[in-house]
C-alpha cells in the first residue's frame, strides 16, 4: 500500500513532512513555512517505509566538512544494502536516534537512511551514536542543500527567500513505478454463456473508530480511523493511522458530524501540549480547512489537495 510519510517505529516518530509526504518532512531553520515533503510506501507493518525515488537525499559530508546551506536538511546514510532493512532489524538503530529509519530503492540496491534532520548538530550527535553499532560504523551524513551558504560565526547572515519543495504526487517505490493497485486485464470471452445466479458476498462495512480525542475550551477534537477500509495508512506508535487527501479527510469528518479544524483551533490544541504525551500522531501534518496543512511547529501552509495527511476533526 502506498503511504505518504511514514514508518513503523519502536518509539514515537518525529515529524516528517518529507511531502515528500515521507511524504512529508518538515524542515526549516528560519522559516517554518518552507516545507519539504517526500512520498513513501510501506508494503507491510513488518517492513520499513521506502522513500520515493524522487525524494532528495543530497550529497555526503565527509571528514570535517560543514553544511553548505543555512537551511539544509540532513540524512544519516546507514548503508547500501541488497534489500531494505526490516522493522525488526531497524529496532537497534531506533534505540540510538530521535527520528526514523527509511529505505530508498536505487537499482538493485537499497539505501538505509535515518532522518530527516533540520539541525546539523543533532544529526552529528546521532551519527556518533549510530556508529557505535558494529554494522553501521561507516555511516555518514548527507546534506540536501537549501538556503544561502552557511555563514561563519560572527558574520551577519544574508537573509534570502527560499522556495517550497513540492515533490511528485504519491507513487509506489519499486524498481519500476507502478500504481497502488494492479488490476489484471480480463481475458476476452468469445461468447458469454448464461450462468446461474450468483450471490455476491456483502462488502465489508467501513466503520469509523475514534483513536484520540480531547475537549479544549468547549471544542471537541477527535482523530478518526476507518476500519476495514482500503484507504492508505501509516504506522506510528505501532498503530495504523489514516492518511487521506483533502477531499477524503473532509468527508470523513462529515461522516462523524464534524469538520476539519481551522488555524485558530489548531493553535489551541498545540497550546494544550497534549499531543506528544497522549501519543497523538505527529509524523505528518494534519488537514485543515481550505486545503491548509497544519504543522506541529505551529505553522500553516496551503498544500496540494492530493497530499496524504493526518485527519483530525473538530466540533
Amino acid at each position: 500500500m502506498d503511504i505518504k510519510l511514514l514508518p513503523l517505529s519502536v518509539k514515537p516518530l518525529s515529524i516528517l513532512l518529507c511531502s515528500a509526504a515521507l511524504g512529508m518532512t518538515f524542515f526549516s531553520s528560519t522559516s517554518y513555512s518552507q516545507q519539504f515533503l517526500c512520498d513513501a510506501t510501506q508494503s507491510s507493518a513488518k517492513e520499513l517505509p521506502l522513500l520515493d525515488q524522487a525524494c532528495p537525499i543530497g550529497n555526503g559530508l565527509w571528514g570535517k566538512q560543514q553544511p553548505k546551506g543555512s537551511e539544509s536538511t540532513f540524512w544519516i546514510q546507514c548503508g547500501v544494502l541488497s534489500k531494505p532493512l526490516s522493522v525488526d532489524e531497524a529496532k537497534v538503530i531506533y534505540q540510538k536516534i530521535s527520528t526514523d529509519v527509511w529505505g530508498k530503492i536505487e537499482g538493485r540496491n537499497a539505501r538505509c537512511l535515518i532522518g530527516p534532520y533540520n539541525d546539523f548538530a543533532q544529526a552529528s550527535k546521532e551519527l556518533k551514536a549510530v556508529k557505535t553499532l558494529k554494522p553501521y560504523q561507516q555511516a555518514f551524513i548527507r546534506e540536501v542543500v537549501k538556503g544561502a551558504a552557511a555563514t561563519p560565526k560572527g558574520v551577519k547572515p544574508i537573509v534570502t527567500q527560499s522556495t517550497v519543495i513540492q515533490p511528485n504526487t504519491e507513487k509506489k517505490v519499486a524498481e519500476k513505478k507502478q500504481s497502488t493497485t494492479v488490476i489484471p486485464a480480463a481475458k476476452p470471452i468469445a461468447k458469454p454463456k448464461p450462468a446461474a445466479a450468483v450471490i455476491m458476498p456483502k462488502p465489508t462495512e467501513t466503520k469509523v473508530t475514534i483513536r484520540r480525542e480531547a475537549v479544549i475550551n468547549g471544542t471537541q477534537y477527535k482523530v478518526p480511523y476507518m476500519i476495514f477500509s482500503d484507504e492508505q495508512f501509516y504506522m506510528e506508535y505501532e498503530m495504523p493511522w489514516n492518511r487521506l487527501n483533502f477531499e477524503g479527510a473532509a468527508k470523513l469528518c462529515q461522516q462523524i458530524g464534524m469538520q476539519l479544524p481551522n488555524a485558530e483551533q489548531w493553535q489551541t490544541l498545540l497550546e494544550a501540549k497534549l499531543m506528544v504525551g497522549e501519543q497523538w500522531p505527529i509524523h505528518l501534518p494534519y488537514w485543515g480547512t481550505e486545503r491548509t496543512g497544519l504543522f506541529t511547529n505551529g505553522k500553516t501552509n496551503h498544500i496540494k489537495g492530493s497530499s496524504l495527511l493526518n485527519v483530525m476533526c473538530v466540533k
